[in-house]
C-alpha cells in the first residue's frame, strides 16, 4: 500500500511543470512585446525629432535670404522637400512641407539697424 501511494505522489508532482513552463512562455513573450515596443516608440521618435530639425534647418536658411525678396508670397523647393512663406503686417509665415508632414513658423519682421 504504502509504494503505491508514492507512485501517486510521484505522478501528481510531474503535472505542476506545465503551468512553470506556461508561466515561463508568457513572461518570455511579454518581455520580447515590451522590448519591441519600446524599440518602435524610440525609431518614431527618432524619425520626428531628425524630420524637426531639417524642418528648422530649412526655416534659417530661408530667414537668411528673406530680406532680399520682393514678393508677399512664394514657394521655395530644395532637397528635403518645400517651403511656402506669406508676408503679413509685422509676421511671416514659414510652412515647411517635409515627407507629408508640416511644419508651421511664424516669426516676426524686424528691421534692426547696425551701425559698424
Amino acid at each position: 500500500m504504502k509504494n503505491k501511494k508514492q507512485v501517486l505522489g510521484s505522478m501528481n508532482s510531474q503535472g505542476g511543470i506545465l503551468i512553470s513552463v506556461l508561466l515561463a512562455v508568457f513572461l518570455c513573450s511579454l518581455l520580447l512585446l515590451n522590448v519591441l515596443t519600446a524599440y518602435h516608440q524610440t525609431t518614431d521618435l527618432v524619425v520626428r525629432t531628425k524630420n524637426l530639425y531639417e524642418a528648422r534647418i530649412a526655416k534659417e536658411l530661408f530667414l537668411a535670404d528673406y530680406p532680399n525678396l520682393k514678393e508677399k508670397e512664394d514657394d521655395w523647393s530644395f532637397n528635403k522637400g518645400e517651403i511656402t512663406y506669406q508676408t503679413e503686417a509685422n509676421e511671416v509665415k514659414v510652412t515647411v512641407k517635409i515627407k507629408k508632414k508640416k511644419y508651421h513658423f511664424y516669426e516676426k519682421i524686424s528691421t534692426s539697424i547696425s551701425s559698424e
